[in-house]
C-alpha cells in the first residue's frame, strides 16, 4: 500500500503498536489522478483522437503505390503472316511488370483541408475533455479527504468530551462512596461515561467509511484494517472505554488546509472552462465538417502518374518500359439534395454544441456565484463558532464547579457537557464547509497554484 509503506517499516521494531496511515491532501491527489480509471480513458479517447488527426491529414499528401504482377499462359497465339515466312510467337507464356503509380488531389474546393480541420477541433475538445474529468476527479478527491478530516475532528472532540466526563465520573463516584453524592447522580455521571463511549465508537465507524471512499478514490488497496481508527493528535493514554485502535490516522490539519485554498476565494471565474471549450471545439469541428461537404458541389481535379517495367511488349518478346500521366476531373451534376442536407446535420449539430455551451457557462456562473456566497457566510458564522466553542467549554467547567458547591443540577452539567462537545463539533463542520467551498471555487476559477501541484 503506497500510503502505509514507509510508516509500517517505521513502526516495525515496535510490533504491539497500530500502524501509521499518512495521507497528505497533495498525496492523495496524486494518487487519484494516477489511478482514475474515467480520467485513463479519457487520455485514450484523446490518443485515438490525435492519431485520427494525423490519418485525416495524411489524405492531403501526394500518395505512391507500388505494384506489380505476374501470369502465366498455357497457350501463346502463333503469327504466320506468308506462306514462305516462317511462324513466329505472338507474345510469351510469362507476362511480369513492376512500377508505381503517383497521385494527388489538385483541387477539391477545400474538402480534405476542412476535414482535416475538424478532425483536429474534435482532438482538441477531447484534450479539453481530458482536462474537465481532471478538475473533477481532483474535486472528488478533495471532498472525499475532507470528509475523513471532518470525521476524524468528529471523534477528536468526542474524545476530549469523553476524558471530561470520564473525571467528572471519577470524582462523582469518590463523592458518592463518601456519602456527599446521591445514587441518582452516580448513575447520571455514568450514563455521560456510556453516552459518549457510544458517541466516539459510532466517529470511528464514520472515519472508516469516509476512509474506505477515499481509498477507493486512490486506487489504495482496501486490505488494511480501519474497522477502529483513531486520529493521531488524541494522543495516549486513550479515553476510557475506546476499543484498541487498528490503525492511527494522520491527515493535514484543516487550518493548513485552508490556508491552501484561500487563494480560491478571491480567484476569478474562468471563462475557459474546459466543459464551456468542449463544446465550443465540437460546434467549430462541425461547420468545418459543413464545408468538407459543401465543397463535395465543386469540381474536383486529380493528377496520377504510372511508371511500368514490363514484359513481354507484344508482338516482340522483350522487356519494355511504360510511363503514363494523367488528369482526371469531376464534377457532381445531380445528387437528389444529398450533400446539402448533410452539411445541413453539421451546422444543426454546431448550433446545438453552441446551446449546450451556453447553457454550461449559466450553470458555471450558478455554481461558482452560490460557492462564493456560502463561502462568505461560512466564514461570518466560523468566527461565532470559535467564541462559542471557548464560551461553552468555559460554562461547562463552571457549571460543574457549581455542582461541586451544590449550586447546580448533575442536569445542568449534563447540559453543559453536551453543548460543549456540539459546539466543538458544528465548529469542524463549518470548517469542513468552508474547505467544500474552496475546492468549488478553486475547480469553477480561473488556475491557480494549487490547480497545478498534483
Amino acid at each position: 500500500m503506497r500510503f502505509l509503506f514507509p510508516f509500517l517499516l517505521a513502526s516495525a521494531p515496535a510490533l504491539a503498536q497500530p500502524p501509521k496511515l499518512a495521507i497528505s491532501l497533495a498525496q492523495a491527489e496524486s494518487e487519484s489522478l494516477g489511478h482514475s480509471p474515467i480520467l485513463k480513458a479519457a487520455k485514450s479517447n484523446l490518443a485515438a483522437a490525435q492519431a485520427q488527426v494525423d490519418a485525416q491529414f495524411a489524405l492531403l499528401l501526394p500518395k505512391l503505390t507500388a505494384q506489380g504482377n505476374y501470369a502465366y499462359q498455357t497457350e501463346v497465339p502463333m503469327l504466320h503472316i506468308l506462306p514462305t515466312a516462317p511462324t513466329f510467337q505472338f507474345g510469351s507464356h510469362d507476362t511480369y511488370s513492376a512500377g508505381g503509380t503517383l497521385s494527388y488531389n489538385f483541387f477539391d474546393a477545400g474538402a480534405l483541408r476542412n476535414a482535416w480541420k475538424s478532425q483536429r477541433d474534435l482532438a482538441n475538445s477531447q484534450d479539453e475533455q481530458v482536462n474537465l474529468i481532471r478538475r473533477q476527479v481532483l474535486l472528488m478527491t478533495r471532498l472525499d479527504y475532507f470528509q475523513v478530516r471532518l470525521a476524524l475532528e468528529s471523534e477528536r472532540s468526542l474524545s476530549d468530551s469523553m476524558r471530561l466526563v470520564s473525571a467528572q465520573f471519577r470524582d462523582i463516584d469518590s463523592r458518592y462512596r463518601a456519602g456527599s453524592a446521591s445514587r441518582i447522580d452516580w448513575l447520571s455521571a455514568r450514563e455521560q461515561v456510556l453516552d459518549r463511549n457510544r458517541d466516539l465508537r459510532g466517529a470511528q465507524a464514520d472515519v472508516a467509511a469516509a476512509l474506505r471512499t477515499l481509498f477507493a478514490q486512490t486506487g489504495q488497496d482496501q486490505a488494511l484494517n480501519v474497522s477502529a481508527p483513531v486520529d493521531d493528535r488524541i494522543g495516549s493514554p486513550l479515553p476510557q472505554g475506546l476499543r484498541t485502535p487498528s490503525v492511527i490516522v494522520a491527515l493535514d490539519e484543516i487550518d493548513d488546509l485552508v490556508s491552501s485554498l484561500r487563494a480560491a476565494s478571491t480567484a476569478a471565474v474562468d471563462n475557459s472552462y474546459p466543459q464551456l471549450l468542449v463544446y465550443q471545439k465540437q460546434a467549430d469541428a462541425q461547420r468545418l465538417q459543413a464545408k468538407s461537404l459543401i465543397a463535395g458541389l465543386y469540381p474536383r481535379l486529380d493528377f496520377s502518374f504510372n511508371s511500368t517495367y514490363a514484359y513481354p511488349f507484344v508482338p516482340f518478346v522483350q522487356w519494355y518500359y511504360q510511363n503514363m500521366p494523367a488528369f482526371s476531373a469531376s464534377v457532381p451534376l445531380f445528387d437528389g439534395g444529398r450533400i446539402q442536407k448533410l452539411a445541413q446535420v453539421q451546422r444543426e449539430l454546431a448550433k446545438a454544441a453552441e446551446r449546450q455551451r451556453d447553457e454550461a457557462y449559466d450553470e458555471l456562473l450558478r455554481d461558482w456565484h452560490k460557492a462564493r456566497d456560502q463561502y462568505a457566510a461560512l466564514v461570518d458564522q466560523e468566527a461565532v463558532d470559535l467564541q462559542s466553542v471557548e464560551e461553552t467549554a468555559e460554562i461547562a467547567k463552571l457549571r460543574y464547579s457549581s455542582y461541586r458547591s451544590g449550586g447546580s443540577t448533575i442536569l445542568d452539567v449534563e447540559t453543559a457537557n453536551l453543548s460543549a462537545v456540539e459546539s466543538k463539533v458544528t465548529a469542524a463542520r463549518r470548517k469542513t464547509q468552508i474547505l467544500i467551498q474552496l475546492a468549488t471555487l478553486d475547480s469553477l476559477s480561473v488556475p491557480t497554484a494549487s490547480k497545478d501541484t498534483p
